[in-house]
């Protein structure tokens, strides 16, 4: 996928039954044909332990399936993750249960550290290296709202952090493709979280994690539910839940001596240094029309820097860790009419807050600031401002540019995003007479977002500081603060009503079993609008990117399944969904699933699948294409020259050294504005997967899983990638879609600079930094995904010492492959690199003995390169970054290491009514692996409190 444009399969061992010894299991049971009718191949729970004594199994839906099916494994390789094993990971949110699954993407979109983003404030779900687009998120069984802003612009996601996680009772992960009953992106597959559904009493719950080994930050959650009635006893049964979830803020003063050596040689030279882009600043001016060069500090200023220059110290108000707060309630109710008739009932409220802090608004002499006018579709530049003869801070017959930073109300620059979201709804369910089963729902879904800012005013600021009525240093009203650095806003609202209906059972008995049968169908009305201030959409805040998207749409749907055991070994399964969009061709999605248990010990598997995925409203109906920023770009035609010249500055003075930085930034780090258009031309994107493998039980207690998936994805809705675009500048028909600024009096005064430390270096920047790039959405690319998913799981009954789980789960990538359009062919598979390891694994050992339960769970990232594709490899390849950044002297190296962390969980239920837990993140203080074009991850011990009590 192209850059964001920016403004486990777990063990487990509380199962009860396991697919494999299905016959045996039904040699135990009495039960009538339709409780053992098999789901189609789409639904099951991976393996896990048999018991000593098998007890009756009820039987439930499971993710993938509109039949109901006994607990077992199919033909779909599906995840489970129970409420024990999510307890265990220590996770304090939804997002962090997720991230302990090895076919997780786990450097999918956070709201913590996403403040740049267009979907900032939220925090979304990948699987298989598909983006969030390709990975359907449901809770019980049917969708939630889509997050009110979208991430990069264009993919729609539903907010992690929306989902409150103590009343999970388990989360389902098919691990492959479910258009067929899912609908629209489910390519990748499905991630289903499932609440409990009926409680009785009242529960307290909290939990404290605090970071032992840096004393900074840490989490709280504070939870609530209480439930009355019981549904066989009582006839009904409501509960309700109310959880508190608090992040706290850090700022940089407070880590920045836990960063190594090497991040501030290698990565940023300048990190934590005081700024030349300070308060109450310097005056810079480059020589000109018979002026001398001036760069000097302002009078007033309190900090001097050894070259007379002043600076200012920001860490104290650097956050590098983004505060949050949580409220999530959800409520479920039963009611038994009678015997076949039942009602249900739900309501799901979340409002989410991160509050960010992004740096006062700071003003560097130079060149001209230049951003995307998404209205006139053309770039904008505005040119900084100067302080003119006669102004106090400027003692010169001429006018001056400053470098200076507004900082006079520190307060004024918070930036939060708050959310809200809900989801209401309500239906019957009921039997017939014949043994056929049936369920009819109604709901209505909504999210809305509220992202709030300030900006320079394009006229305001300069024409203020020119004419004096800005006073450098001095006194400001608030008043003309906020005329010069108005609050802006981006405000995203999006709904959805529905009603789905689908009716299950027998068609007719088989010598192997009954035939089952599901049909069903859904319609959806869809409405989403994103808009930015008026001051960004007419480009009037200077270097702010802006969106606008007003939509609407219907959607409507038929599915079909079947389940056919054909003999006692094998079940063929299949199924069919139509999908209808407004504005789009129907589409159909099959797929076909076989099981095969070719003894009692081993079981073949396989699904052949078809997915789609219904181009979006912000794709197809955006008002004003989406202008931003392409952040940290390697600029092809000025990178080799940023890094020759840092390489020279960083020898230098404190300001050569901050220089150095600027230097390579523009070069090798630079920012691209551009502008991306959506199209009313798109087609569905569509895709192909498969997926083999099989399950085998030696012995009792034991058993190994294997499955080989493989994912492709036509027709993908994109835009050119920036790197590729950036490398092909030479080619006219990339070329026309750049405009380039002139080489600036920055440029020109910093390569000066390195040629007076390194005389004879004749080092100059050939072409200015780029001005804009306009791309638009296109169905032009094509992504494929393979791998193997293989575990394995034993248990150990040791008398009087308990019993002692063992797990390990393995995700191994063979293939990430992208469209080249120009060649036809793919590019070259990227696993291995930036951010897609080829082999996660996650170990879990599991103790317990009475009251006693221990698990240390020990996860593994093999080792990559940092380049993200052929497009970097010269820059960011192994030869390449050795080149440039040259590390070798202190036994640093240009890829990222194997990567290995280890937490323990400890839980106690010897009190009545009480469970303790304690949970120790990172046990043995492992720091991440060095990574010198990412920086350094802080990864401290932590230690989490959690308690609950029954009354």
């Amino acid at each position: 996928m192209s850059a964001r444009l920016v403004a486990m399969h777990t063990f487990y061992a509380s199962r009860k039954s396991i697919g494999i010894r299905e016959k045996k299991l039904n040699k135990n049971l009495v039960l009538k044909p339709s409780v053992l009718a098999v789901a189609l191949a789409i639904g099951a729970s991976q393996a896990a332990f048999a018991q000593e004594t098998v007890k009756p199994t009820a039987t439930v839906y499971i993710t993938g399936s509109n039949i109901k099916r006994i607990d077992g494994e199919t033909a779909s390789p599906v995840t489970v993750l129970r409420r024990e094993d999510i307890k265990a990971t220590g996770a304090n949110t939804v997002r962090q249960v997720l991230d302990t699954l090895t076919s997780f993407d786990t450097t999918s979109l956070s709201d913590n550290g996403g403040r740049t983003g267009f979907a900032s404030g939220a925090t979304g779900a990948a699987t298989r290296g598909l983006g969030m687009g390709a990975t359907l998120l449901l809770v019980n069984g049917r969708r939630i709202s889509n997050y009110a802003l979208a991430d990069g612009g264009q993919t729609t996601f539903v907010n992690l952090d929306a989902i409150p996680a103590d009343v999970i009772d388990r989360i389902e992960v098919l691990r492959d493709g479910a258009s067929a009953l899912y609908g629209s992106d489910a390519m990748a597959g499905v991630i289903n979280v499932i609440t409990r559904n009926t409680y009785e009493g009242v529960r307290v719950s909290g939990s404290s994690e605090r970071n032992e080994s840096h004393h900074y930050g840490g989490q709280d959650t504070a939870g609530l539910v209480g439930g009355l009635g019981n549904l066989e006893r009582d006839g009904y049964n409501i509960f309700a839940d109310l959880e508190l979830y608090q992040r706290k803020q850090v700022m940089q003063s407070e880590v920045m001596g836990f960063y190594p050596a090497w991040y501030k040689k290698y990565v940023s030279p300048a990190y934590g240094d005081p700024v030349l882009t300070s308060y109450p600043g310097n005056l810079n001016e480059a020589a000109a029309n018979g002026n001398k060069a001036v760069r000097e500090a302002i009078k007033g200023c309190p900090t001097i820097n050894s070259a007379g220059l002043c600076t200012s110290d920001l860490t104290g108000i650097s956050q590098v860790t983004d505060p949050a707060k949580r409220l999530t309630f959800f409520s479920q109710g039963r009611l038994k009419i009678n015997n076949d008739l039942r009602a249900f009932a739900e309501v799901s409220y979340s409002r989410t807050q991160t509050t960010y802090l992004p740096l006062p608004y700071a003003n560097a002499a130079g060149s001209p600031t230049t951003w995307f006018d998404g209205f006139a579709k053309k770039s904008q530049s505005v040119a900084k401002p100067k302080l003119p003869v006669g102004n106090p801070a400027n003692p010169y017959s001429f006018p001056v540019g400053i470098d200076y930073r507004f900082m006079d109300n520190l307060g004024m620059w918070s930036n939060p995003s708050k959310s809200n979201q809900y989801r209401v709804m309500a239906g019957l369910e009921g039997s017939l007479a014949n043994g056929w089963e049936w369920q009819a729902a109604a709901g209505r879904l909504s999210a809305d977002t509220r992202v709030t800012d300030r900006g320079a005013h394009r006229d305001a600021m300069p024409a203020a500081v020119e004419s004096g009525e800005y006073k450098i240093g001095g006194q400001n009203s608030q008043a003309l603060l906020d005329r010069m650095f108005p609050q802006v806003e981006t405000n995203g609202k999006t709904s959805q009503d529905f009603v789905d209906a689908k009716l299950t059972g027998e068609l007719m008995s088989l010598p192997a079993g009954p035939l089952s049968f599901a049909i069903g169908g859904d319609f959806r009305r869809e409405s989403m609008a994103v808009k930015s201030s008026d001051d960004i959409l007419y480009a009037k805040i200077i270097g702010r990117g802006s969106l606008w998207i007003d939509g609407k749409r219907n959607l409507s749907a038929l599915y079909t399944e079947l389940n056919a055991p054909v003999t006692k070994q094998l079940e063929l399964n299949g199924a069919l969904r139509v999908d209808a969009a407004s504005g789009f061709k129907s589409h159909v999605s099959p797929k076909l699933g076989a099981k095969f248990v070719a003894t009692p010990q081993l079981m073949f598997r396989g699904t052949l699948a078809g997915g789609f995925r219904t181009p979006n409203i912000p794709e197809t109906l955006g008002k004003v294409g989406l202008t931003g920023f392409f952040n940290s770009t390697l600029d092809p035609k000025r990178c080799d020259t940023a890094t020759k010249i840092r390489d020279i500055l960083k020898n230098g003075t404190s300001t050569d050294k901050t220089d150095a930085t600027t230097a390579y930034n523009s070069g090798c780090l630079t920012s691209v504005p551009a502008m991306i258009s959506s199209s009313k031309d798109l087609t569905p994107e569509t895709s192909r997967s498969l997926t083999l493998g099989f399950v085998f039980e030696p012995v009792k207690n034991t058993s190994f899983t294997l499955d080989y998936f493989k994912i492709e994805r036509k027709d993908e809705i994109a835009y050119r990638d920036i790197d590729y675009v950036m490398a092909r500048e030479s080619d006219p028909a990339y070329a026309k879609l750049m405009v380039r600024n002139a080489v600036s009096d920055q440029d020109r005064r910093l390569a000066a600079r390195a040629n007076e430390l390194q005389p004879g270096a004749n080092l100059a920047f050939a072409v200015g930094t780029m001005q804009s790039l306009l791309l638009g959405y296109e169905n032009f690319g094509k992504t494929q995904s393979s791998g193997i998913d293989f575990d394995t799981t034993t248990r150990f009954n040791m008398g009087s010492y308990g019993t002692l789980n063992l797990g390990l789960t393995n995700t191994l990538s063979l293939s990430r492959r992208t469209w080249d359009v120009d060649s036809g062919t793919y590019r070259p598979n990227t696993v291995g690199l930036r951010n897609t390891p080829r082999l996660v694994s996650v170990f879990t050992g599991s103790w317990k003995k009475g009251a006693l339960t221990s698990t240390m769970r020990v996860t593994r990232t093999s080792a990559t390169m940092l380049n993200n594709s052929e497009a970097d490899e010269a820059s960011w390849g192994e030869a390449g970054c050795v080149a440039r950044i040259k590390p070798v002297g202190d036994d640093l190296q240009c890829f990222r290491r194997a990567d290995v962390r280890t937490d323990l969980n400890f839980v106690y239920s010897g009190f009545k009514n009480t469970r303790v837990t304690l949970n120790i993140r990172n046990a043995l203080l492992a720091s991440a692996p060095v990574n010198l074009r990412d920086g350094y991850s802080l990864r401290p011990r932590s230690f989490k409190l959690a308690g609950e009590y029954q009354f």
